[in-house]
């Protein structure tokens, strides 16, 4: 009885500190490349965008997200990354045709994702039930 309450607390405790881990770095990947998105977003809706700068923000934003990509995957439903990876795809075509209106819907759409996938990991009552 008692060797099965130790391993069931090391279990209980290696669960938890996984989750715990696995939540610190979606919450730090996601906030990366959101505020690259975010910066990306605010340099699109000047008046006359400078486009090498634009360019390079949507570069900066997708290769972000190649590394992190590298380490979410582990845990992270392929749907959700898959999604994130069109979007910012479509981002970075929208600006190269400087088609500034539709970039900028995409890249609110991708930040929505990423937010998505922030709270999708999060363990709450309405995850767990």
């Amino acid at each position: 009885m008692r060797k099965e309450l130790v391993i069931s607390i090391i279990i209980l405790t290696l669960i938890i500190g996984l989750n715990y881990i696995t939540q610190n770095n979606t919450s730090k990947s996601v906030d990366n490349v959101t505020k690259i998105l975010q910066n990306l977003r605010q340099e699109v809706l000047e008046e006359n965008p400078d486009y090498e700068k634009v360019c390079s923000h949507s570069e900066e934003a997708y290769n972000k997200w190649e590394e992190e990509d590298d380490t979410i995957a582990y845990y992270i439903e392929h749907n959700e990354i898959e999604k994130v990876n069109t979007a910012l795809t479509s981002v970075k075509s929208f600006i190269e045709v400087k088609e500034y209106s539709q970039s900028l819907e995409v890249i609110d759409k991708c930040i929505y994702i990423l937010e998505h996938i922030e709270e999708k990991e999060l363990v709450t009552l309405d995850n767990i039930f």
